[in-house]
């Protein structure tokens, strides 16, 4: 009896050894980093870099070409719109005009010539008209008369037309001469002059030595003009928020608003194919410089345009955001396959709650993001514990899995955040 007892006993031991040994190792709990779903104010952004320009400016350039003679104004001066701030030298043009006038009073006294003229043609024409009647002068010497009282008149016309010709050119000296006055175009100030007393000007368009002789802009018009990606450019509205960041100034964010969106992108640099490179837009934005800092054109900034914004709304870190997109690549002999039909699985976005020591897996719908936050339309309520990391653990996790949270983050707070500013992106 004894004996029986005992090999039923090994035998009850040899089954309940596999149940001990499982409850001795079973896997441990994950050890994870949560986060509670809290209200947050997220507003998307794109970033853009550009430079600081002045809204109203004016580069003077000649229109004759001439040896500059006085430069009336220096760097800093505030000028008025249509004063003379550079003289060029004018005595070529001034010899002319002297030319041009005298060819006008030549076609003057040509039209009086040509006027005494006709008065003796019609005289003549006149007598011979009447010696005709009386059969004094043949037909040949009428015709001959009336052929130069006719001739005598289209000799006044093109006289006259002479006269308005020279009257012409001479207009044409006198406006080249009232350009050897640089006038400037606008009221401002002068922030540059390019050219010395001494050297020539020379009208140019390709920025030849001498085609730059000043500039000269409204400095309380300062703007920053960005490029824009042409896959963002779509987004961009009229008074959107910008904040903007100077290489000088990189701790004080300045606030403006979208002005100018253009229609064209720039055009590609010299030497640069305009086909091969990705198309930018340049978008002026106004600024708001409450503080009075010392900003000048040409100084680089980068500009954080915000398109959307969503109000209080549930959000959670982008980190926690999981998608079954990440799950459809396989790298076995189907994976030709499974490449092909991808495109067919609905796309869903996920996160991990911890409910209990477990990770429940949560559908969810998504709304506008930032660079840290990402929006919660459905899917979870406020005080649901996210699982936000390590990463290496989320990516792998289990519906259902045990997990343990890490006691710096088990009481996280549901602090209301906003976007990070520009300044902290890298």
């Amino acid at each position: 009896m004894k004996r029986r007892w005992l090999i039923w006993s090994g035998i009850a031991c040899l089954f309940a050894v596999p149940f001990i040994l499982k409850l001795v190792h079973s896997d441990p709990a994950q050890q994870v980093d949560t986060q509670q779903v809290s209200p947050r104010e997220i507003k998307a952004s794109i970033l853009a870099s550009g430079n600081l320009v002045y809204q109203e400016q004016a580069l003077l350039s000649p229109e004759v070409i001439g040896k500059v003679k006085s430069i009336l104004v220096k760097e800093g001066d505030h000028v008025e719109a249509n004063q003379i701030v550079l003289m060029l030298d004018d005595q070529t043009y001034r010899a002319e005009i002297a030319q041009q006038q005298a060819m006008v009073r030549q076609q003057q006294i040509d039209i009086e010539h040509q006027q005494l003229t006709i008065g003796n043609q019609a005289s003549q024409y006149q007598r011979k008209e009447d010696m005709h009647r009386q059969k004094m002068v043949s037909d040949s010497a009428l015709d001959d008369a009336r052929f130069a009282y006719d001739a005598s008149k289209i000799e006044l016309r093109k006289s006259r037309e002479g006269l308005q010709q020279a009257q012409a050119q001479l207009n044409q000296s006198m406006e080249r001469l009232a350009k050897t006055s640089i006038r400037s175009p606008i009221s401002g100030t002068v922030t540059a002059v390019d050219i010395k007393v001494g050297e020539t000007a020379v009208a140019s368009q390709i920025g030849i030595a001498g085609s730059s002789l000043m500039t000269i802009a409204n400095t309380s018009s300062l703007m920053a003009e960005v490029n824009v990606d042409e896959a963002d450019i779509a987004r961009i509205k009229l008074g959107q928020e910008v904040q903007i960041h100077t290489a000088a100034y990189p701790e004080t964010p300045l606030t403006g608003v979208v002005k100018t969106i253009p229609l064209s992108p720039k055009k590609a640099e010299a030497g640069q194919s305009g086909t091969t490179l990705a198309k930018s837009y340049s978008v002026k934005v106004s600024i708001d410089n409450p503080n009075g800092l010392a900003l000048h054109p040409g100084m680089t900034c980068r500009a954080e345009i915000y398109t959307a914004t969503s109000g209080k709304s549930l959000s959670v870190p982008l980190q926690a955001i999981l998608s079954n997109n990440d799950q459809q690549t396989d790298t076995g002999e189907n994976g030709a396959k499974s490449s092909k039909n991808k495109a067919k699985v609905a796309i869903e976005n996920y996160v991990f709650v911890v409910d209990g020591g477990i990770a429940k897996k949560r559908l969810v719908t998504l709304g506008i993001s930032d660079d840290s936050n990402q929006e919660i339309v459905s899917g979870l309520k406020q005080g649901d514990s996210v699982i936000v990391g390590p990463y290496k653990i989320l990516r792998h996790l289990k519906p259902d899995e045990k997990v343990q949270v890490n006691s710096s983050t088990a009481d996280a707070p549901k602090a209301t955040a906003t976007a990070k500013p520009a300044a902290d992106k890298k």
